[in-house]
This record gives structure tokens, C-alpha cells and sequence, in this order.
């Protein structure tokens, strides 16, 4: 947990994300009847996006989610000027000993998922101590953990997703993960070198704005096709990235039969295509 003076600091606005649709609405309902203002975010991108257009007071994070996990989105948070000082709540039901695999994390407190009207007064508890002025010590900061017992599938969840994001950091090419949309969920530093720019402002990013208007409307049409891929597919294009004309490899993400994202792997000097599919 991260020491951060909370005095004469108020929470007015919340940006909550969880990708549970019936737990997001309960919570949200719940903090707008306590008098804050909240706003929802079904996966870490949307939290990451409505972060950035709201600037909210306070950030309630899930940890295990699309797109990007809560961990991304405190660490993106963090890099940002205007972001950094936001009041992070990790709300989720992993335990203290699953959060050894999210060093990207720094949340201000983190509070155990539970049953709904016990979660209610823990995270309410969090808010208030820190409008109060009243910094939490690591013991105070961590709540509700006794009180559950982690699902086995939860961390064998967390052990792919890691192991999937490890896997595309190492990769020797230049790797762009996007999601359906488009957007970019994670860039490794072979691209982030390519592309002259830090992952913290690659990601959110639609990847047509990296090129000009006229291959931005080719790229989105080719991105679309793959929307529907149902088989490993993949192709090759040739793009204008940071003036250099580059041959990107497009490779469909599966999740069985379904279409869960998009990867680009940009062939620039020195780089290696890895095989994808």
C-alpha cells in the first residue's frame, strides 16, 4: 500500500469498475446513495478512459479484469500528472498473497470482496478515513481479508492472465495487443521503442491515430474482419509509423472459437515476427 497524506483532500466523485454487471450496479447504487457522484466501468480500459476524461477523486478498482487488469490501470494512474494523486481502493477477492503477482499495484487501500452490505461499510470506511485526513497504516489498509476464503479457480485466472501478459513482454518482436475496437491494451518495449513513445500513453490509444487518415481508414476496415475470426488468421500490411514505412503482421486472438483481440507485430529492423498463428 502506498503512503499518501490524504489531509484536506475530499471525495466527491468515484469511477468504479468491476466486470460483475450485477455486483457494479449494486456497489454504484450503493455510493450514490452515501452522496457520491459515480460513474461505471465494466472492464480496466473503460475505467482507465472514464479516469482520464473525469478525473475522479477516487478509483475502485476490481483487479481481475478485461482488457486491462486493476493492477495496469493503478500503474497507469500513476504515471499520469494529472492522475497520480487519485485515491486507488483495490475492491476484490483476491488475497494478500495473490497480490505478490501485481507489483504494478499501488492502491491507497485494498478491501476484500464479501457479502454486499459487509463490502458496503468497508469500502465506505476506506472513503471516510480519508477525507477524515486520517492516513491508514498498512494494517488499516487492508480490509475485510479475514473474512473470505479465495476461489482456486480465481487464482488459476490470475496465473494465465499474468503468464499471457509475461509471455508478450518478452517477445523479441514489436508487439501492439488491441481489443476488439481497435484500442491499444498493451504495447512491449520492442513497439514502445518502434513507435518512439511510452506504453503509458500508447495504451487507450485507438492504433489509427498512429498512422495518417487515409491508411487509418484502410487499417479499421482490415481490423474489422478479424472481429469475426473464428480460426487462428492472420495477414500482412504495410504501414507509415514515425515516418518509416513498416510490414505489420495482423493476427487474430482466440478464445476458443471467439475473437478476443487483436495483435500486431510491426517487422522493423532488428525484430523478429514471432509465430502467432
Amino acid at each position: 500500500m502506498t503512503k499518501r497524506s490524504s489531509k484536506g483532500k475530499g471525495i466527491k466523485s468515484i469511477v468504479l469498475a468491476d466486470n460483475d454487471a450485477l455486483l457494479r450496479e449494486a456497489v454504484g447504487d450503493f455510493l450514490r446513495e452515501s452522496g457520491f457522484a459515480v460513474r461505471v466501468a465494466q472492464d480496466g480500459l473503460e475505467a482507465l478512459e472514464l479516469c482520464r476524461k473525469e478525473k475522479p477523486d477516487c478509483a475502485v478498482l476490481d483487479v481481475i479484469m478485461p482488457k486491462l487488469d486493476g493492477a495496469r490501470v493503478c500503474w497507469l494512474l500513476r504515471q499520469d500528472p494529472a492522475l497520480r494523486d487519485t485515491f486507488v481502493i483495490a475492491f476484490s477477492s483476491l488475497s494478500p498473497r495473490d497480490y505478490r503477482a501485481f507489483p504494478e499495484m499501488s492502491a491507497d487501500a485494498y478491501v476484500a470482496k464479501g457479502p454486499l452490505p459487509i463490502s458496503y461499510q468497508h469500502l465506505l470506511s476506506a472513503i471516510r478515513r480519508f477525507q477524515a485526513g486520517n492516513d491508514a497504516t498498512v494494517a488499516e489498509g487492508i480490509v475485510g481479508y479475514d473474512q473470505i476464503q479465495p476461489l482456486p479457480v480465481v487464482r488459476e485466472m490470475l496465473e494465465e492472465r499474468r503468464r499471457h501478459q509475461n509471455i508478450l513482454r518478452a517477445l523479441g518482436a514489436d508487439v501492439l495487443e488491441l481489443d476488439l475496437t481497435g484500442r491499444i491494451v498493451s504495447a512491449n518495449p520492442g513497439a514502445c521503442e518502434a513507435l518512439r513513445a511510452k506504453e503509458a500513453s500508447l495504451i487507450g490509444r485507438s492504433v489509427t491515430d498512429l498512422v495518417s487518415p487515409r491508411e487509418a481508414a484502410v487499417l479499421g476496415s482490415l481490423l474489422a474482419e478479424f472481429e469475426n475470426a473464428v480460426e487462428p488468421h492472420s495477414c500482412r500490411t504495410t504501414l507509415q509509423l514515425q515516418g518509416r514505412e513498416i510490414r505489420v503482421r495482423v493476427c487474430a486472438i482466440l478464445d476458443g472459437r471467439v475473437c478476443t483481440g487483436i495483435l500486431l507485430a510491426l517487422e522493423t529492423d532488428g525484430s523478429s515476427t514471432p509465430n502467432v498463428g
